[in-house]
C-alpha cells in the first residue's frame, strides 16, 4: 500500500543539514549542471551516499579474515 512517503521503489526520509553544508552542495550541483543539465540535489546526495556505502563495503571486506 503506497502512501505519500513510501512507494515500491523508494521511501521519503527527512534529514536536517547545516546551512553551510546545504550551501556547499547547492554550489556543487550548480557547477555540475554545466556538464549535466539533469543534475539536482537528490541525485547529488544519492551519489554521495552510494560512494560512502561502497567505501564501507571495501573497508569491511579488507577486515574480514581470509579463509
Amino acid at each position: 500500500m503506497a502512501t505519500g512517503n513510501k512507494n515500491n521503489k523508494s521511501q521519503l526520509k527527512n534529514i536536517r543539514f547545516p546551512h553551510e553544508v546545504l550551501e556547499s552542495i547547492d554550489a556543487s550541483v550548480e557547477q555540475e549542471k554545466k556538464g549535466n543539465p539533469g543534475a539536482n540535489f537528490s541525485s547529488w546526495v544519492l551519489d554521495a551516499c552510494g560512494r560512502k556505502l561502497k567505501s564501507e563495503q571495501r573497508k569491511k571486506a579488507k577486515e574480514e579474515p581470509k579463509g
